[in-house]
């Protein structure tokens, strides 16, 4: 063998155990990580005018389990609904999730207690893809806070990416009960 051929064969052997080195860190996923840092909202430059602050509302919130596929079946999606506080400054408290089907009939109530979220933070409830409860299918969310804050983003995302096929879409919450 060669001079060039032995470094050539070290080079490779080199690459492939930094680049096994590099992929076997055991670093916390971006997700898990605490910085300890304590966000200060007044670090904006545009100040808080107090728009749209209310103290709680009830949303509407469409689900859509299934949609027609053709004329005889239906094509089966997976959902969740996502609850953001928008608010920099002050927590919410999530006080009702109910999961109707296409027939208004109640399916599932999703909150035992009130849940608390944090300035900026968020939550989401599951319907998983088996469910059958249809086009017309909502989530009615109900959320209170202490003071006025800004509204909360309470948005529906459906999904299948089952075999060749994928469609993914979301869905807003509507306003049909609000408190100032």
């Amino acid at each position: 063998m060669n001079l060039s051929s032995n470094l050539s064969k070290l080079a490779l052997i080199l690459l492939i155990i930094i680049t096994l080195a590099a992929c076997s860190s055991k670093e916390t996923p971006l997700g898990d990580q605490k910085s300890g840092k304590i966000f200060n909202p007044e670090v904006f430059k545009v100040a808080d005018a107090g728009t749209n602050k209310v103290r709680g509302q009830v949303l509407y919130v469409p689900i859509y389990s299934n949609i027609p596929d053709d004329k005889t079946k239906k094509f089966d999606l997976s959902a969740f609904i996502a609850i953001h506080n928008t608010d920099m400054k002050n927590p919410i408290k999530i006080t009702k999730v109910l999961y109707f089907n296409n027939d208004g009939e109640l399916v599932k109530e999703f909150l035992a207690a009130e849940r608390s979220l944090g300035p900026l933070g968020a939550t989401n409830f599951f319907i998983p893809q088996a469910d059958q409860s249809g086009t017309g299918a909502n989530f009615l969310v109900e959320w209170i806070a202490d003071v006025p804050v800004s509204e909360p983003l309470i948005e529906s995302v459906m999904l299948n990416i089952e075999g060749n096929r994928g469609i993914s879409f979301l869905s807003t919450g509507k306003v049909i009960r609000e408190i100032r």
